[in-house]
């Protein structure tokens, strides 16, 4: 179960145990028949059945409890220091399933020949507050039960760890399991020279009740008070960084106070007006001295000839004499057939039919347009059409209209005027200013230490039964209320 247990089991002790164990199952399934071979092969004999069946029983429970021995065994050495719970009220569980694929046990059989339940049946190892309380759990189809074990540092132990001792104050293991037994078997016809004589039995029933509990309260607030786990309460313990108290200690301080000195500087005690140039001040465009003609282009004649469209699809016509094809530039006669039949509108005779397809198209006359080129007028229409366009003539550029403050420069108006600054004059004074002075001073303070501090808060439970053992005698071996009621055989009879 620790790390000290890798000393006193040897990989070698391991499988040598194994074997032993795999060899011990083969020969009891070799020697002993399973319940159910019984039933079938027993029934009638009810003296020879029932003596099998309590050595059965016996043999039945003893291995039920090797089975948890090395369920116990296996996780014992499984359980090392960093496979254990480490937190107070922590559990770490192992599972049969997860047993077997780590190949720590072989599979388990019980009296029905039947596997045992590889995920009901488990270790549960709690960490209390100076121990470690593992918790065997075994369910099969004939019978389920449990062991729990302590290990902890005892006066007795000869690594750091080991199991404790009965003597020590730790839950007792339960009586060792039992198996139930079947019916008796109807007895054989006795012998005509025997003695009949009509024996009646009350068998015993027992009925292990185990520990319940209410459900887990609220968590209790955090407080520096240390407090114990046990199976009514549950504990948490955080470890906090803070501070623990307080030390004095000695260190040198600066501290500055204020002197005066006399100084020579030079202040400014007024200003001079000066000329610094001249400024644009005011821009204004200049008048431009202009005169506008008329300056003629040419027209650009655009002529759109005659144009046709296309043809239509036609329709039917009839007539009674023969049409030309084409009547016209807009319409074209196309001849489909003819033929001669009687018309008696006014005096019965002979006329031919024609039928033919009219066409008809659109027509466009020619037309001209006159425009003119980008940027010029039209003047008049038709052939009429004149293109002109108004050309200025620049005579030069004067500042006259705004005065003479204005000079020309390019094609605006300009007016500058002078532009002043005002320059510091300057005195030598006399005067005292602060110096400010540094002094180290030797002084004291408490600083904070830090350290880990343990807080702790519980949650509890109340025990609402207790566990216990009942035993009731019946007459039948098969009593369906006591067993609907979790009662089970104990292989125990008794004449009545």
């Amino acid at each position: 179960m620790y790390e000290e247990r890798r000393h006193t089991f040897s990989f070698k002790d391991i499988i040598l145990q194994l074997l032993l164990v795999i060899l011990f199952i083969f020969i009891m399934i070799w020697l002993f028949p399973t319940k159910s071979y019984l039933k079938e092969n027993f029934v009638g004999k009810e003296e020879l059945s029932e003596e099998i069946s309590a050595q059965l029983e016996a043999l039945y429970g003893r291995l039920f409890t090797d089975n948890v021995e090395s369920m116990k065994s296996a996780a014992q050495g499984y359980f090392t220091n960093e496979r254990l719970p480490q937190k107070l009220g922590d559990s770490v569980t192992l599972t049969l399933g997860e047993m077997l694929e780590k190949k720590l046990v072989i599979p388990f059989k019980d009296s029905n020949n039947e596997s045992c339940d590889i995920d009901k049946s488990y270790v549960k190892v709690t960490k209390m507050d100076n121990e470690y309380q593992m918790k065997v759990q075994l369910t099969c189809s004939d019978y389920a039960d449990y062991i729990i074990v302590y290990m902890g540092c005892y006066d007795y132990c000869d690594s750091a760890l080991c199991e404790a001792k009965p003597s020590d104050p730790t839950p007792s293991k339960p009586e060792t399991p039992t198996v139930n037994p079947k019916p008796d078997p109807t007895p054989e016809d006795p012998d005509p020279e025997t003695p009949v004589v009509n024996k009646k039995y009350e068998y015993e029933y027992r009925l292990d009740t185990q520990n319940s509990y209410s459900g887990w309260g609220p968590w209790s607030s955090w407080s520096k008070t240390r407090v114990t786990a046990n199976n009514l309460r549950q504990v948490e313990i955080k470890r906090e960084y803070e501070i623990t108290g307080y030390k004095t200690v000695t260190y040198i301080d600066y501290e500055t106070h204020t002197e005066y000195k006399t100084v020579t500087e030079k202040v400014q005690t007024g200003t001079k007006k000066v000329e610094n140039g001249t400024k644009v001040v005011d821009t204004k465009p200049a008048k431009q001295n202009t005169s506008t003609s008329k300056v003629y282009g040419n027209v650009i004649k655009n002529t759109t000839p005659a144009s046709y469209g296309s043809w239509s699809a036609g329709t039917y016509i009839t007539s009674k004499s023969a049409l030309a094809a084409y009547p016209n530039k807009t319409t074209w006669n196309e001849y489909i057939s003819h033929k001669t039949t009687v018309d008696c509108t006014d005096v019965c005779k002979n006329v031919t039919i024609y039928t033919y397809k009219k066409h008809t198209r659109t027509y466009k006359a020619a037309s001209t347009t006159y425009s003119c080129p980008s940027g010029y007028t039209k003047e008049g229409s038709g052939s009429s059409t004149k293109c002109y366009k108004t050309v200025t003539t620049n005579k030069g550029y004067s500042c006259s209209a705004y005065g003479s403050d204005y000079k020309l420069s390019g094609t605006n108006c300009i007016k500058t005027e002078v532009q002043y600054k005002y320059e510091p004059i300057y005195e030598t004074i006399t005067k005292k200013v602060p110096v400010t002075v540094t002094e180290e001073v030797e002084k004291t303070r408490r600083d904070p230490v830090y350290g880990y501090v343990n807080y702790y808060r519980y949650r509890t439970r109340t025990q609402l039964s207790y566990a216990g053992t009942t035993y009731k005698w019946s007459k039948s071996q098969n009593d369906q209320t006591l067993l609907n009621l979790g009662y089970r055989l104990t292989g125990n009879k008794r004449e009545v």
